[in-house]
């Protein structure tokens, strides 16, 4: 009984997580004195466990690694319009010995007319962005079957308030499954109407994008996956980022 507890604790120590750092640990033989009557004697076997901190090192902590922009975008065809979603990453700046988010970012929704059979005007687009707060309102008005809208004045504020207004609602078909997601520019008494249907399958990759998104719109992850890059501006300023959020 005493032999098969030995033998218990050595297969215990063979299996102990290997050292950080690239360490091999090989198991040692069988020791002699845990040999007893009736108990055959074999060798262990030879067991080793490479563990390497360069393999699992994040590409934001590689300075050998040049940092690239990526892109990633969701688009719906239909015969009418199209609509893409893309988002913008959230802007820093430079706050004491730290960063702190100048603009958050956004998720960005681009309209396009069909002017013939698989093809759009990505010329002549509406766009409008949804904050943070915005996606989680169409997550909870889209759950439970409600329409949503939202309206926004990208010169609120400004000297040119009221010049350009956008309007965007997202509603439920009557009939069937289905939603309509439509948008409305005004701009120097031009107005631009763009409609694009949606099925419940292509809702629902949407919300779960938008789901994923809202914490990082807000800067949530780069608790945890680092500083953001930020690049130093002319005349010794303090850094400041290098993308800007749209309206």
């Amino acid at each position: 009984m005493a032999a098969r507890c030995l033998l218990g604790l050595q297969r215990a120590l063979w299996s102990r997580p290997a050292l950080p750092g690239a360490l091999a640990v090989r198991a040692a033989p069988l020791l002699p004195w845990i040999a007893a009557p009736g108990v055959q004697q074999r060798e262990a076997p030879a067991r080793t466990r490479v563990l390497s901190s360069a393999a699992s090192q994040p590409y934001w902590d590689d300075d050998s690694k040049a940092r690239v922009n990526v892109y990633s975008d969701y688009t719906v065809y239909k015969g009418k319009a199209a609509m893409t979603l893309k988002v913008i990453r959230p802007t820093w700046e430079r706050v004491g010995s730290g960063l702190a988010i100048s603009r958050e970012g956004t998720v960005l929704l681009e309209f396009a007319n069909a002017v013939g059979p698989q093809k759009y005007d990505w010329e002549q687009k509406a766009s409008f962005a949804l904050s943070a707060v915005e996606c989680a309102m169409v997550l909870e008005s889209t759950d439970a079957r409600r329409e949503c809208a939202f309206f926004h004045d990208p010169n609120k504020g400004g000297a040119a308030e009221g010049s350009v207004q956008k309007s965007l609602a997202i509603k439920p078909m009557q009939q069937g499954g289905g939603w309509f997601f439509t948008i409305n520019v005004s701009q120097g008494g031009a107005k631009n109407y763009i409609s694009c249907n949606v099925s419940d399958a292509e809702l629902r990759l949407i919300k779960t994008v938008m789901q994923f998104l809202m914490p990082r719109l807000l800067g949530f992850d780069e608790h945890f996956a680092g500083a953001p890059a930020m690049a130093s501006s002319e005349g010794g300023a303090a850094p400041v980022a290098t993308e800007a959020a749209p309206f």
